[in-house]
Protein backbone atom coordinates (compact mmCIF):
# COMPACT_ATOMS: atom_id res chain seq x y z
CA UNK A 1 0.00 0.00 0.00
CA UNK A 2 3.22 2.53 0.07
CA UNK A 3 2.56 2.55 -3.64
CA UNK A 4 -0.66 1.37 -4.30
CA UNK A 5 -1.88 3.52 -1.78
CA UNK A 6 0.44 6.73 -2.17
CA UNK A 7 -0.54 10.42 -2.91
CA UNK A 8 1.73 11.72 -5.34
CA UNK A 9 2.65 15.30 -5.56
CA UNK A 10 -0.05 18.02 -6.83
CA UNK A 11 -0.07 21.34 -9.39
CA UNK A 12 -1.75 24.39 -9.90
CA UNK A 13 -3.53 23.78 -13.48
CA UNK A 14 -2.16 26.04 -16.34
CA UNK A 15 -4.18 29.40 -16.50
CA UNK A 16 -6.11 28.58 -13.19
CA UNK A 17 -6.80 32.38 -11.88
CA UNK A 18 -7.37 31.03 -8.51
CA UNK A 19 -4.00 28.13 -8.04
CA UNK A 20 -1.05 30.38 -8.81
CA UNK A 21 1.52 28.66 -7.60
CA UNK A 22 4.45 27.44 -10.43
CA UNK A 23 6.31 24.74 -8.22
CA UNK A 24 4.71 21.29 -8.09
CA UNK A 25 3.82 20.93 -4.55
CA UNK A 26 4.69 18.03 -1.64
CA UNK A 27 4.23 17.22 1.70
CA UNK A 28 5.05 19.91 3.94
CA UNK A 29 5.09 22.67 1.58
CA UNK A 30 2.93 25.69 2.64
CA UNK A 31 0.59 25.44 -0.14
CA UNK A 32 -0.04 22.27 0.08
CA UNK A 33 -3.55 21.88 1.74
CA UNK A 34 -4.34 24.99 -0.19
CA UNK A 35 -6.37 22.55 -2.75
CA UNK A 36 -8.65 21.94 -0.17
CA UNK A 37 -10.15 24.97 -0.85
CA UNK A 38 -10.25 25.02 -4.82
CA UNK A 39 -11.82 23.13 -7.40
CA UNK A 40 -10.19 19.81 -9.30
CA UNK A 41 -10.63 22.73 -12.08
CA UNK A 42 -7.91 24.53 -10.54
CA UNK A 43 -5.35 22.00 -9.62
CA UNK A 44 -4.26 17.87 -10.67
CA UNK A 45 -2.22 15.23 -9.62
CA UNK A 46 1.43 15.04 -11.29
CA UNK A 47 1.68 11.68 -13.95
CA UNK A 48 4.28 10.51 -11.70
CA UNK A 49 1.96 7.43 -10.60
CA UNK A 50 -1.42 6.60 -9.74
CA UNK A 51 -2.91 5.19 -6.78
CA UNK A 52 -6.19 4.73 -5.27
CA UNK A 53 -5.68 8.09 -3.91
CA UNK A 54 -5.93 9.09 -7.53
CA UNK A 55 -8.26 6.90 -8.65
CA UNK A 56 -11.10 8.02 -5.97
CA UNK A 57 -9.79 11.15 -5.24
CA UNK A 58 -9.17 10.62 -1.68
CA UNK A 59 -7.37 14.07 -0.49
CA UNK A 60 -9.16 16.76 2.25
CA UNK A 61 -9.55 14.08 4.82
CA UNK A 62 -10.62 11.44 2.26
CA UNK A 63 -6.63 10.16 3.02
CA UNK A 64 -8.08 8.77 6.15
CA UNK A 65 -9.71 6.10 3.56
CA UNK A 66 -6.09 5.13 1.89
CA UNK A 67 -5.27 4.46 5.62
CA UNK A 68 -8.10 2.35 6.28
CA UNK A 69 -7.39 0.16 3.16
CA UNK A 70 -4.14 -1.09 4.83
CA UNK A 71 -5.60 -1.22 8.36
CA UNK A 72 -8.24 -3.44 6.67
CA UNK A 73 -5.77 -6.05 5.44
CA UNK A 74 -4.87 -6.35 8.76
CA UNK A 75 -7.62 -6.37 10.60
CA UNK A 76 -8.94 -9.58 8.18
CA UNK A 77 -5.43 -10.86 9.63
CA UNK A 78 -6.96 -11.32 13.31
CA UNK A 79 -10.07 -13.78 12.85
CA UNK A 80 -7.85 -15.74 10.17
CA UNK A 81 -4.79 -15.95 12.02
CA UNK A 82 -7.05 -17.45 15.27
CA UNK A 83 -9.42 -19.61 12.84
CA UNK A 84 -6.81 -20.75 10.33
CA UNK A 85 -4.25 -21.52 12.99
CA UNK A 86 -7.10 -23.79 14.81
CA UNK A 87 -7.80 -25.60 11.54
CA UNK A 88 -4.15 -26.17 11.31
CA UNK A 89 -3.27 -27.54 14.26
CA UNK A 90 -6.41 -29.84 13.98
CA UNK A 91 -5.59 -31.15 10.34
CA UNK A 92 -2.25 -30.56 9.93
CA UNK A 93 0.14 -27.72 8.61
CA UNK A 94 -0.01 -28.52 4.79
CA UNK A 95 -3.60 -28.86 4.12
CA UNK A 96 -4.72 -25.28 5.61
CA UNK A 97 -1.54 -23.87 3.84
CA UNK A 98 -2.48 -24.37 0.25
CA UNK A 99 -5.99 -23.66 0.36
CA UNK A 100 -5.37 -20.43 2.53
CA UNK A 101 -2.72 -19.10 -0.68
CA UNK A 102 -5.08 -19.96 -3.53
CA UNK A 103 -7.76 -17.68 -1.61
CA UNK A 104 -4.71 -14.73 -0.76
CA UNK A 105 -4.13 -14.59 -4.05
CA UNK A 106 -7.57 -14.80 -5.83
CA UNK A 107 -8.56 -12.40 -3.65
CA UNK A 108 -6.11 -10.05 -4.00
CA UNK A 109 -6.01 -9.82 -7.80
CA UNK A 110 -9.79 -9.62 -8.17
CA UNK A 111 -9.31 -6.44 -6.06
CA UNK A 112 -7.07 -4.99 -9.05
CA UNK A 113 -10.29 -4.27 -11.03
CA UNK A 114 -12.81 -3.19 -9.09
CA UNK A 115 -14.64 -0.29 -10.29
CA UNK A 116 -15.23 1.44 -6.22
CA UNK A 117 -13.63 1.99 -3.29
CA UNK A 118 -15.84 0.06 -0.82
CA UNK A 119 -15.86 -3.27 -2.95
CA UNK A 120 -11.55 -3.03 -2.61
CA UNK A 121 -11.87 -2.58 0.95
CA UNK A 122 -14.08 -5.72 1.08
CA UNK A 123 -12.06 -7.73 -0.61
CA UNK A 124 -8.63 -6.48 1.16
CA UNK A 125 -10.42 -7.43 4.04
CA UNK A 126 -10.88 -10.89 2.87
CA UNK A 127 -7.17 -10.98 1.77
CA UNK A 128 -6.30 -10.34 4.85
CA UNK A 129 -8.08 -13.41 6.43
CA UNK A 130 -6.41 -15.75 4.49
CA UNK A 131 -2.64 -14.34 4.44
CA UNK A 132 -2.70 -14.22 8.73
CA UNK A 133 -3.60 -17.95 8.11
CA UNK A 134 -0.65 -17.94 5.48
CA UNK A 135 1.93 -16.54 7.08
CA UNK A 136 1.90 -18.17 10.29
CA UNK A 137 1.17 -21.56 9.33
CA UNK A 138 3.98 -21.18 6.98
CA UNK A 139 6.48 -19.89 9.65
CA UNK A 140 5.17 -22.59 12.24
CA UNK A 141 5.64 -25.67 9.25
CA UNK A 142 9.16 -24.14 8.74
CA UNK A 143 10.63 -24.04 12.15
CA UNK A 144 9.19 -27.67 12.72
CA UNK A 145 11.49 -29.18 10.02
CA UNK A 146 14.36 -28.44 12.04
CA UNK A 147 15.48 -28.86 16.15
CA UNK A 148 17.09 -26.26 18.31
CA UNK A 149 20.11 -26.13 16.77
CA UNK A 150 19.09 -24.75 13.17
CA UNK A 151 15.73 -23.63 14.70
CA UNK A 152 16.91 -19.91 14.48
CA UNK A 153 18.59 -19.86 10.92
CA UNK A 154 15.35 -21.51 9.32
CA UNK A 155 12.85 -18.86 11.42
CA UNK A 156 15.23 -15.89 9.96
CA UNK A 157 15.30 -17.55 6.18
CA UNK A 158 11.49 -16.86 5.85
CA UNK A 159 12.21 -13.40 7.07
CA UNK A 160 14.86 -13.15 3.79
CA UNK A 161 12.23 -14.21 1.34
CA UNK A 162 9.53 -11.65 2.60
CA UNK A 163 12.68 -9.05 2.52
CA UNK A 164 13.48 -9.80 -0.89
CA UNK A 165 10.17 -9.72 -1.97
CA UNK A 166 9.98 -6.17 -0.52
CA UNK A 167 13.27 -5.56 -2.56
CA UNK A 168 11.39 -6.62 -5.73
CA UNK A 169 8.09 -4.89 -5.19
CA UNK A 170 10.25 -1.45 -5.03
CA UNK A 171 11.90 -2.12 -8.52
CA UNK A 172 8.43 -3.17 -9.66
CA UNK A 173 6.54 -0.50 -8.48
CA UNK A 174 9.57 1.86 -9.71
CA UNK A 175 8.50 0.76 -13.84
CA UNK A 176 5.08 0.01 -13.21
CA UNK A 177 3.60 3.56 -12.07
CA UNK A 178 -0.11 2.14 -12.83
CA UNK A 179 -1.96 0.89 -9.79
CA UNK A 180 -4.49 -2.04 -11.15
CA UNK A 181 -0.96 -3.29 -13.69
CA UNK A 182 1.14 -3.32 -10.59
CA UNK A 183 -1.33 -4.97 -8.59
CA UNK A 184 -2.33 -7.65 -11.11
CA UNK A 185 1.56 -8.16 -11.42
CA UNK A 186 2.52 -8.78 -7.68
CA UNK A 187 -0.84 -10.97 -7.30
CA UNK A 188 -1.12 -13.59 -10.41
CA UNK A 189 2.59 -14.93 -9.23
CA UNK A 190 0.24 -16.76 -6.28
CA UNK A 191 -0.77 -19.46 -8.22
CA UNK A 192 2.53 -20.97 -9.18
CA UNK A 193 3.28 -21.73 -5.26
CA UNK A 194 0.44 -24.44 -5.79
CA UNK A 195 2.32 -26.17 -7.94
CA UNK A 196 4.70 -26.71 -4.91
CA UNK A 197 1.82 -28.77 -3.20
CA UNK A 198 3.55 -32.01 -4.91
CA UNK A 199 7.00 -30.78 -3.13
CA UNK A 200 6.33 -29.82 0.54
CA UNK A 201 5.76 -32.83 3.24
CA UNK A 202 3.32 -32.57 6.31
CA UNK A 203 5.36 -31.11 9.14
CA UNK A 204 7.03 -34.39 10.59
CA UNK A 205 6.60 -32.86 14.01
CA UNK A 206 2.99 -32.66 13.85
CA UNK A 207 2.69 -35.94 12.65
CA UNK A 208 4.64 -37.24 15.45
CA UNK A 209 2.03 -35.55 18.42
CA UNK A 210 -0.97 -36.64 16.81
CA UNK A 211 0.55 -40.07 16.11
CA UNK A 212 0.88 -40.38 12.76
CA UNK A 213 4.35 -42.59 12.67
CA UNK A 214 3.63 -44.04 9.50
CA UNK A 215 3.00 -40.44 7.67
CA UNK A 216 5.92 -39.55 9.83
CA UNK A 217 8.18 -42.21 8.89
CA UNK A 218 7.78 -41.34 4.89
CA UNK A 219 8.39 -37.44 5.73
CA UNK A 220 12.10 -38.45 8.00
CA UNK A 221 12.75 -40.97 4.93
CA UNK A 222 12.52 -38.20 2.30
CA UNK A 223 14.48 -35.94 4.48
CA UNK A 224 17.67 -38.11 5.32
CA UNK A 225 17.39 -39.21 1.01
CA UNK A 226 17.72 -35.67 0.28
CA UNK A 227 20.29 -35.09 3.09
CA UNK A 228 22.02 -38.52 1.71
CA UNK A 229 21.72 -40.09 5.65
CA UNK A 230 21.08 -43.36 6.63
CA UNK A 231 16.97 -42.93 8.70
CA UNK A 232 17.69 -43.31 12.24
CA UNK A 233 15.20 -46.21 12.72
CA UNK A 234 16.37 -46.96 16.39
CA UNK A 235 15.33 -43.12 17.43
CA UNK A 236 12.11 -43.55 15.33
CA UNK A 237 10.83 -46.52 16.95
CA UNK A 238 11.63 -44.83 20.49
CA UNK A 239 9.68 -42.01 19.86
CA UNK A 240 7.27 -43.76 18.15
CA UNK A 241 6.44 -45.71 21.50
CA UNK A 242 7.18 -42.52 23.59
CA UNK A 243 4.51 -40.78 21.97
CA UNK A 244 0.14 -41.32 22.37
CA UNK A 245 -2.13 -39.19 20.80
CA UNK A 246 -2.20 -36.06 23.00
CA UNK A 247 -5.78 -34.07 23.13
CA UNK A 248 -5.52 -30.41 21.57
CA UNK A 249 -4.91 -27.82 23.47
CA UNK A 250 -6.76 -24.42 23.27
CA UNK A 251 -6.69 -20.35 23.41
CA UNK A 252 -7.77 -20.90 27.42
CA UNK A 253 -4.12 -22.80 27.56
CA UNK A 254 -2.28 -20.04 26.81
CA UNK A 255 -3.56 -18.01 30.30
CA UNK A 256 -3.73 -21.42 32.00
CA UNK A 257 -2.12 -20.27 35.49
CA UNK A 258 -0.80 -16.52 36.54
CA UNK A 259 2.46 -17.07 35.19
CA UNK A 260 1.59 -18.55 31.96
CA UNK A 261 -0.49 -15.65 31.53
CA UNK A 262 1.66 -12.76 32.57
CA UNK A 263 3.67 -14.62 30.03
CA UNK A 264 1.32 -14.67 27.34
CA UNK A 265 0.35 -11.07 27.95
CA UNK A 266 3.95 -9.52 27.65
CA UNK A 267 4.21 -11.39 24.31
CA UNK A 268 0.87 -10.34 23.25
CA UNK A 269 2.02 -6.62 23.66
CA UNK A 270 5.50 -7.25 22.27
CA UNK A 271 4.20 -8.14 18.84
CA UNK A 272 1.43 -5.65 18.93
CA UNK A 273 4.39 -2.92 19.34
CA UNK A 274 6.97 -4.85 17.19
CA UNK A 275 4.41 -4.78 14.38
CA UNK A 276 3.45 -0.89 14.81
CA UNK A 277 6.43 -0.23 14.70
CA UNK A 278 7.80 -1.96 11.77
CA UNK A 279 5.01 -1.30 9.51
CA UNK A 280 5.04 2.39 10.97
CA UNK A 281 8.59 2.83 10.11
CA UNK A 282 8.10 1.36 6.40
CA UNK A 283 4.88 3.37 5.38
CA UNK A 284 6.93 6.84 6.60
CA UNK A 285 8.68 6.56 3.72
CA UNK A 286 6.63 8.52 1.72
CA UNK A 287 7.28 11.36 4.89
CA UNK A 288 10.82 11.51 4.68
CA UNK A 289 11.44 13.52 2.04
CA UNK A 290 13.56 12.54 -1.10
CA UNK A 291 12.82 9.48 -3.54
CA UNK A 292 9.75 7.57 -2.22
CA UNK A 293 11.56 4.51 -4.37
CA UNK A 294 14.71 5.02 -2.84
CA UNK A 295 13.95 5.19 0.56
CA UNK A 296 11.52 2.04 0.66
CA UNK A 297 14.21 0.44 -1.20
CA UNK A 298 16.66 0.85 1.56
CA UNK A 299 13.92 0.27 4.78
CA UNK A 300 13.17 -3.00 2.86
CA UNK A 301 17.22 -3.69 1.94
CA UNK A 302 18.29 -3.17 5.59
CA UNK A 303 16.06 -6.13 6.83
CA UNK A 304 18.57 -8.74 5.08
CA UNK A 305 21.64 -8.03 7.05
CA UNK A 306 19.22 -7.23 10.02
CA UNK A 307 18.30 -11.18 9.88
CA UNK A 308 22.05 -12.00 9.49
CA UNK A 309 22.34 -10.16 12.67
CA UNK A 310 19.69 -11.99 14.21
CA UNK A 311 20.94 -15.30 13.42
CA UNK A 312 24.54 -14.62 14.84
CA UNK A 313 23.34 -13.06 17.87
CA UNK A 314 20.87 -15.95 18.99
CA UNK A 315 22.39 -18.47 17.66
CA UNK A 316 23.20 -21.30 20.89
CA UNK A 317 25.58 -23.47 18.86
CA UNK A 318 28.10 -22.28 16.11
CA UNK A 319 26.23 -20.58 13.24
CA UNK A 320 27.02 -19.24 10.02
CA UNK A 321 29.91 -16.76 11.53
CA UNK A 322 30.90 -17.48 14.87
CA UNK A 323 29.87 -18.57 18.07
CA UNK A 324 27.01 -17.09 20.09
CA UNK A 325 25.97 -16.98 23.45
CA UNK A 326 23.23 -14.17 23.54
CA UNK A 327 19.94 -16.23 23.42
CA UNK A 328 16.65 -15.06 22.39
CA UNK A 329 15.42 -12.63 25.00
CA UNK A 330 19.23 -10.79 25.23
CA UNK A 331 18.67 -10.25 21.50
CA UNK A 332 14.76 -8.96 22.12
CA UNK A 333 15.81 -6.29 24.38
CA UNK A 334 18.84 -4.74 22.85
CA UNK A 335 16.67 -4.79 19.59
CA UNK A 336 13.65 -2.76 20.82
CA UNK A 337 15.21 -0.44 23.17
CA UNK A 338 17.82 0.32 20.36
CA UNK A 339 14.89 0.90 17.57
CA UNK A 340 13.00 3.37 20.23
CA UNK A 341 16.76 5.33 20.04
CA UNK A 342 16.67 5.68 16.67
CA UNK A 343 13.23 6.32 16.48
CA UNK A 344 13.18 9.11 18.56
CA UNK A 345 16.22 10.60 17.06
CA UNK A 346 13.95 11.10 13.69
CA UNK A 347 11.45 12.54 15.57
CA UNK A 348 14.07 15.32 16.58
CA UNK A 349 14.98 16.23 12.97
CA UNK A 350 12.61 19.22 11.09
CA UNK A 351 11.36 17.30 7.97
CA UNK A 352 12.75 20.14 5.87
CA UNK A 353 13.73 20.15 1.77
CA UNK A 354 17.41 20.92 2.83
CA UNK A 355 18.77 17.38 1.41
CA UNK A 356 21.24 16.88 4.23
CA UNK A 357 18.31 16.94 6.97
CA UNK A 358 16.29 14.30 4.65
CA UNK A 359 19.56 12.31 4.64
CA UNK A 360 19.81 12.40 8.51
CA UNK A 361 16.06 11.38 8.54
CA UNK A 362 16.41 8.77 5.94
CA UNK A 363 19.61 7.38 7.81
CA UNK A 364 18.10 6.75 11.01
CA UNK A 365 14.82 5.70 9.57
CA UNK A 366 16.53 2.73 8.00
CA UNK A 367 18.86 2.11 11.51
CA UNK A 368 15.21 1.87 13.21
CA UNK A 369 14.25 -0.49 10.57
CA UNK A 370 17.04 -2.78 11.13
CA UNK A 371 16.50 -2.72 15.10
CA UNK A 372 12.99 -3.36 15.01
CA UNK A 373 13.14 -5.99 11.82
CA UNK A 374 15.79 -7.53 14.06
CA UNK A 375 13.72 -7.74 16.79
CA UNK A 376 10.50 -9.16 15.29
CA UNK A 377 12.48 -11.80 13.53
CA UNK A 378 13.38 -12.74 16.87
CA UNK A 379 10.44 -12.56 18.10
CA UNK A 380 8.81 -15.13 15.99
CA UNK A 381 11.23 -17.89 16.72
CA UNK A 382 10.69 -16.64 20.77
CA UNK A 383 7.01 -16.87 20.82
CA UNK A 384 7.31 -20.76 18.89
CA UNK A 385 10.18 -21.61 21.80
CA UNK A 386 7.85 -20.80 24.22
CA UNK A 387 4.48 -22.28 23.16
CA UNK A 388 4.24 -26.17 22.68
CA UNK A 389 3.11 -28.16 19.44
CA UNK A 390 -0.12 -28.45 21.20
CA UNK A 391 -1.29 -25.04 20.98
CA UNK A 392 1.86 -23.68 18.71
CA UNK A 393 -0.61 -22.44 16.09
CA UNK A 394 -3.32 -21.26 18.24
CA UNK A 395 -0.84 -19.65 20.21
CA UNK A 396 0.85 -18.23 17.37
CA UNK A 397 -2.73 -17.16 15.97
CA UNK A 398 -3.08 -15.33 18.60
CA UNK A 399 0.18 -13.32 18.99
CA UNK A 400 -0.76 -12.63 15.11
CA UNK A 401 -4.36 -11.04 15.90
CA UNK A 402 -2.36 -8.47 18.14
CA UNK A 403 0.64 -8.42 15.42
CA UNK A 404 -2.43 -7.38 13.07
CA UNK A 405 -3.95 -4.76 15.58
CA UNK A 406 -0.47 -3.16 15.78
CA UNK A 407 -0.24 -3.21 11.86
CA UNK A 408 -3.56 -1.85 11.64
CA UNK A 409 -2.72 1.04 13.63
CA UNK A 410 0.39 1.71 12.14
CA UNK A 411 -1.02 3.80 8.99
CA UNK A 412 -3.35 5.87 11.17
CA UNK A 413 0.26 6.85 13.50
CA UNK A 414 1.89 7.32 10.12
CA UNK A 415 -1.01 9.67 9.40
CA UNK A 416 -0.48 11.95 13.01
CA UNK A 417 2.31 13.50 10.89
CA UNK A 418 -0.66 15.57 9.63
CA UNK A 419 -1.06 17.07 13.04
CA UNK A 420 2.70 17.36 13.88
CA UNK A 421 5.37 15.85 12.28
CA UNK A 422 7.25 14.97 15.89
CA UNK A 423 4.51 12.50 17.07
CA UNK A 424 4.38 9.23 14.72
CA UNK A 425 7.93 8.70 15.40
CA UNK A 426 7.73 9.68 19.68
CA UNK A 427 4.60 7.12 19.61
CA UNK A 428 7.17 4.14 18.24
CA UNK A 429 9.76 5.08 20.28
CA UNK A 430 7.62 5.02 23.59
CA UNK A 431 5.96 1.63 22.73
CA UNK A 432 9.41 0.30 21.75
CA UNK A 433 11.53 1.10 24.93
CA UNK A 434 8.39 0.09 27.27
CA UNK A 435 7.58 -3.08 25.88
CA UNK A 436 11.28 -4.38 25.56
CA UNK A 437 11.88 -3.29 29.46
CA UNK A 438 9.01 -6.10 30.05
CA UNK A 439 10.13 -8.88 27.99
CA UNK A 440 12.74 -8.64 30.28
CA UNK A 441 10.14 -10.69 32.82
CA UNK A 442 10.73 -13.55 30.01
CA UNK A 443 12.54 -16.35 30.91
CA UNK A 444 15.40 -17.12 28.28
CA UNK A 445 14.82 -20.48 25.83
CA UNK A 446 18.35 -20.52 24.57
CA UNK A 447 19.89 -24.20 23.83
CA UNK A 448 16.21 -25.54 25.17
CA UNK A 449 14.14 -28.40 23.36
CA UNK A 450 10.80 -27.67 21.67
CA UNK A 451 7.53 -27.96 23.93
CA UNK A 452 5.40 -30.47 23.25
CA UNK A 453 2.60 -30.90 25.75
CA UNK A 454 0.80 -28.18 28.44
CA UNK A 455 3.02 -30.20 30.99
CA UNK A 456 6.16 -28.53 29.25
CA UNK A 457 5.10 -25.43 29.69
CA UNK A 458 6.59 -25.54 33.37
CA UNK A 459 9.54 -23.96 34.11
CA UNK A 460 10.45 -26.86 36.26
CA UNK A 461 9.64 -29.95 33.58
CA UNK A 462 12.39 -31.92 33.15
CA UNK A 463 11.72 -31.70 29.29
CA UNK A 464 12.30 -28.04 28.78
CA UNK A 465 16.34 -28.51 28.69
CA UNK A 466 18.04 -30.01 26.02
CA UNK A 467 20.74 -33.07 26.80
CA UNK A 468 22.90 -35.47 25.49
CA UNK A 469 20.11 -38.63 26.91
CA UNK A 470 17.50 -36.97 25.50
CA UNK A 471 15.50 -39.53 22.22
CA UNK A 472 13.38 -37.02 21.47
CA UNK A 473 11.90 -36.38 18.16
CA UNK A 474 14.32 -33.15 18.37
CA UNK A 475 17.25 -35.43 18.21
CA UNK A 476 15.36 -37.43 15.36
CA UNK A 477 14.99 -34.30 13.56
CA UNK A 478 18.28 -33.32 13.61
CA UNK A 479 19.75 -36.78 12.99
CA UNK A 480 18.36 -36.74 9.52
Amino acid sequence: MVFIGGEPRWRCKANSPICTQNETLSPYDDFYEARCNMSTDDWEFTTEFTSIITEWNLICGGEYYASLSQSILFIGWIPGAFIIGRLSDQFGRKQVLFPAVFFVTATSLASSFVPVLWLFLTLRGITGFFQGGVYITLYVLTTEFVGPKHRSIAGTVVWIFYTSSLIILSGLAYGIREWRTLSIVISAPGFVLLILWRWVPESCRWLIVHNRMSEARKVFSLIATINNKQLPTEKLTLAENNHDAVEEGGFLDLVHTRAQGLRTAILWFAWFTNSMVYYGVLLSVGVLGGSLYLNFFLTSAIDIPSNFFVIWFMSWEKGMFCKSFYGRKRALILCMNLAAVFCITVSLIPPESDPGTTAARVIFTVLGKFCINASFSTIYIFSTELLPTVIRNVGMGSMAAFDQIGASIAPFVVLLDKTHPVIPFAVMSGFACFSGCLCGLLPETLGRRTLETLEDMSDSSPHNKLDNSDQSEEHLTSSV
